[in-house]
């Protein structure tokens, strides 16, 4: 369901510490807040708009680690390239409302189709969609989404692409990775976990344990201490609801990936990512059909630094422009 939005009410401003000064300014200077209801909550939405309203349209959507406050730079840099950027907060993450942890795939997924519908209510250019992490199968998941609706994007770029209705995808990017490898163990977890989501919903369980954030970013990272402030982050997940994680088991996507035929996909793979094997979107990305480009950096899982924002934007930029040629 779409409201009216509102300009922010929100003064935390945490995220800052991430950033220089410099970055911060800049950004600061022509980031705008609004507020949108979905999924029975008001999501918190970072707005980086041009004056022209045919300008092209970008939703950028977090991961299940992070928020729009720590995607800045990236958001920055493709508004500097003439984008208006959206970045929304998920339910239940960052500061948008909802209880922190307590969401699902489904519900992220209606979260980013809800800010598509409004961008296309809002503004006149052409639509993409783009996802990291997590973001980047949730990004993938909203935009098959819209595609069932006759509604598609124009064009997706996912880093990373993941699963969700699939356990051994589901489980190959946590901590325990390695049970999915053992035949029939993934389909096993998937059953007792969704019967304990049935039985106690909102049961809380440890969130950081589950992946290895402090494998997050690589050494070109590390002088910024970013783990330590992440770990100190009052916006970041601590713990989540039963109900989410059995969702990250067992929520297909509306389109298959060997089923797509309407969403051009980018799927860009980070070679240096010791949190997240990069094995495992380099296989999501081979089942993936239609309209389809692999590309590999030479990055860890995420990264604040410059140079990491500039291989994503000359990458997104020539995927992008390219699908601009035969787009109405």
């Amino acid at each position: 369901m779409i409201m009216m939005l509102n300009q922010a009410r929100s003064n935390q401003t945490y995220w800052h510490c991430y950033h220089n000064p410099a970055l911060l300014a800049r950004v600061l200077s022509v980031v705008q807040t609004r507020h949108l209801q979905s999924a029975e909550v008001e999501l918190h939405i970072d707005l980086y708009r041009q004056r022209d309203k045919t300008a092209p349209v970008l939703i950028l959507n977090h991961g299940g680690g992070g928020y729009g406050g720590l995607f800045v730079g990236l958001a920055l840099a493709f508004y500097e390239q003439g984008y208006t950027v959206i970045v929304p907060d998920q339910k239940g993450q960052g500061r948008s409302g909802g209880e922190m942890g307590d969401f699902t795939v489904a519900e992220a997924v209606q979260n980013i189709v809800d800010v598509a519908a409004w961008a296309r209510q809002e503004f006149n250019g052409l639509l993409y969609l783009c996802g990291g992490s997590i973001g980047g199968g949730l990004t993938y998941a909203a935009a098959a989404a819209m595609a069932t609706q006759g509604k598609p994007p124009v064009a997706a770029v996912c880093l990373n692409l993941f699963d969700f209705g699939d356990p051994v995808t589901g489980l190959a990017f946590t901590r325990f990775a390695i049970l999915a490898k053992i035949p029939g163990l993934p389909k096993v977890c998937r059953t007792i976990i969704g019967l304990l989501a049935k039985l106690t919903p909102g049961m809380r369980l440890p969130y950081r344990p589950l992946a290895r954030f402090e494998n997050m970013m690589d050494e070109r990272d590390l002088a910024m201490d970013f783990y330590a402030k992440w770990r100190a982050d009052p916006l970041t997940l601590r713990t989540v609801t039963a109900r989410y994680l059995a969702s990250m088991l067992d929520t297909a996507f509306a389109i298959p990936l060997e089923e797509n035929s309407q969403v051009p996909v980018l799927v860009i793979n980070q070679k240096r990512d010791k949190m997240i094997k990069p094995q495992l979107t380099l296989d999501c990305y081979r089942r993936l059909s239609g309209q389809k480009a692999y590309a590999e950096i030479d990055w860890g899982h995420f990264s604040l630094q410059p140079e990491f924002n500039n291989e994503l934007i000359a990458l997104g930029e020539q995927w992008l422009g390219k699908r601009n040629i035969n787009s109405p």
